[in-house]
């Protein structure tokens, strides 16, 4: 591969420890979260594909358990275009370029993808259950596993590799004829005993947008703090 990884990268015949499969699936997929602890994307190499061009940037993601991100898009050069900080029902954007700072709830996130912010560990292909599912009742009859998940009025579709269990596919099902967001995750690498998806893709068919995220080097139990320092002298936007 031209893209180097912090680990080891794990072939499409790769399972995890015999113990890891003895226990039930659900749970060991679940403690393969890597927002069950903090995090540092140290870099990510984003593309973004629609209609009307292709765009590439250049990216790093902290994460403070249980809630907080904070991520920085750069230009392929290294200069920082835009910086969002995310908490509870907060959003705050610095856009350096136009030297303004965007503010807004997690109901923006509900009201422009269908998605709430406690979606975005989907980003890095963890699993998210609800509260009430009973662990343990799945069982895998070959190498994928699908289960439907309610979150918050929002059906999921997980497609999960049994032999890695780790999620392989994700969609979002509609009531409508509309199709949902869609994620693919692969070329995953083990780092500290935990897979992660090198190549994480997604799928906006409404928008046609299709963006790629190519995970470069990642620090698992980052200890550091997340912070948002907003622009000095910039223009305030409300996110509605």
């Amino acid at each position: 591969m031209s893209c180097s990884v912090t680990g080891k990268l794990v072939n499409g015949t790769a399972k995890m420890s015999s113990n890891l499969l003895d226990e039930d699936v659900l749970k060991s997929i679940e403690n393969q979260n890597i927002t069950r602890n903090n995090f540092f994307i140290q870099k990510a190499e984003i593309e973004v594909i629609n209609q009307e061009k292709k765009e590439k940037f250049i990216s790093n993601i902290k994460f403070e358990y249980p809630d907080r991100y904070l991520v920085s898009i750069k230009s392929k050069s290294g200069i920082e275009g835009l910086r969002i900080y995310i908490c509870e029902d907060t959003i705050l954007a610095n856009d350096r370029i136009r030297r303004k700072i965007y503010v807004g709830t997690s109901f923006y996130f509900k009201n422009k993808y269908g998605l709430s912010k406690n979606f975005l560990p989907l980003i890095v292909g963890d699993i998210i259950l609800e509260k009430s599912k009973e662990i343990g009742k799945e069982k895998c009859a070959g190498d994928e596993l699908n289960i439907d998940q309610s979150i918050g009025g929002i059906l999921l579709n997980y497609s999960i590799d049994c032999n890695k269990r780790k999620i392989s596919h994700v969609e979002q099902v509609n009531n409508s004829n509309r199709e949902g967001i869609k994620i693919k995750y692969g070329n995953f690498f083990k780092k500290d005993s935990i897979l992660v998806p090198h190549l994480i893709e997604f799928y906006d068919a409404q928008s046609n947008t299709k963006i790629r995220i190519k995970v470069v080097r990642i620090e698992l139990r980052w200890n550091g703090k997340v912070e948002f320092v907003p622009g000095k002298g910039y223009e305030l936007i409300e996110l509605l």
